[in-house]
């Protein structure tokens, strides 16, 4: 059993106010042990100000009575999934190097004050265990690992996303597209171009990828002509001609060559189930269901409290709040 929710925790959840504007501790602040000083009682105290020392129970009274669990959702998500999986070598590699990329942005925009920035925003995140990019690289790696836990639970509940496939039939297409600027008037060039694609995809053992990237004049071409997952929603910002052949092809199929204004395009729908799209290597798919279901994230976090067996203290209307927050039905 996993124990969270420390009431000194709540020192931190004063950072997180920088966010709608009131005011911020400084990150030295927030990494004080707070064990360090004890009143006469043992009891812990968070800071001391004109004095008076304030202990980690007055300022959870105070920030829990006013603002709510809102308050602590941040850092009490952090530690749901700190440790919940087994981490691999390319997670932490893929960590770094997030954290490095972060960290150049950070010395462009604020220059010598990259480092208070980085840490008033690690603050902002919920995070407060760790100062600078070691604290970065930790706070990336507990969220790689939410990503991949949020991914396995979808997967492996197909229910959860069997009414988005239903609504919005997502479809995962490739395209090229010869441009013309009089499309029912090809120049001669045009005309070739066009020509020599069409042998070049209907060739035997054709890579439609490599045509694609050798002929079509769009900016896919250099994904192998990939546009990626569609949905209908999606699919609603093409052009007519090309919106109703997305459709009507199956998997593995081309489409013939038909003309929009821009030209002749040929479509090849190349995926249409998570397994599929996986096997792509596109991952967008998790993306868009948890955009379209935003809910399916507490399900997923209170899962994880589950089966960590985790506990929020012995305050019972703390423990009630958060299993509310967590498992509240969604409105009609």
């Amino acid at each position: 059993m996993k124990e969270i929710i420390k009431k000194y925790w709540f020192v931190a959840i004063i950072g997180v106010f920088l966010l709608s504007g009131v005011f911020y501790f400084a990150a030295d602040t927030l990494q004080t042990n707070v064990k360090a000083k004890q009143t006469e009682d043992g009891v812990d105290v968070v800071f001391s100000y004109d004095g008076k020392d304030y202990t980690a129970d007055q300022l959870y009274d105070e920030v829990y009575d006013t603002i709510g669990i809102g308050a602590i959702l941040p850092v009490l998500e952090l530690e749901v999934y700190r440790d919940a999986m087994e981490t691999t070598a390319a997670m932490e590699s893929d960590a770094k190097a997030q954290a490095q990329n972060i960290v150049a942005s950070l010395k462009q925009e604020y220059g010598e004050e990259w480092e208070f920035s980085l840490n008033r925003l690690l603050v902002q995140s919920g995070y407060i265990s760790e100062k600078g990019v070691s604290g970065l690289e930790d706070y990336l790696m507990i969220m790689e690992v939410r990503d991949q836990i949020e991914k396995a639970y979808i997967k492996d509940n197909p229910q959860s996303y069997a009414d988005f496939i239903e609504e919005q039939q997502p479809r995962m297409i490739s395209h090229i597209l010869i441009k013309m600027e009089d499309k029912d008037n090809p120049t001669a060039e045009e005309q070739e171009k066009l020509d020599k694609a069409k042998a070049a995809v209907s060739a035997a053992g054709a890579d439609f990828a490599k045509v694609a990237a050798e002929f079509s004049d769009d900016g896919s071409a250099q994904n192998g002509g990939s546009l990626g997952i569609n949905t209908k929603e999606s699919i609603n910002s093409y052009v007519p001609e090309f919106k109703d052949k997305v459709y009507s092809v199956e998997v593995g199929e081309m489409t013939e060559w038909f003309k929009t204004t821009y030209g002749y395009h040929i479509i090849r729908v190349d995926a249409d189930t998570l397994e599929g799209f996986e096997s792509l290597n596109n991952y967008d798919f998790y993306k868009m269901v948890i955009e379209a279901k935003p809910k399916l994230l507490l399900d997923i976090t209170w899962d994880q409290i589950q089966k960590q067996e985790i506990t929020f203290g012995d305050n019972s209307e703390l423990n009630q709040a958060i299993k509310d927050h967590y498992t509240a039905k969604e409105e009609d």
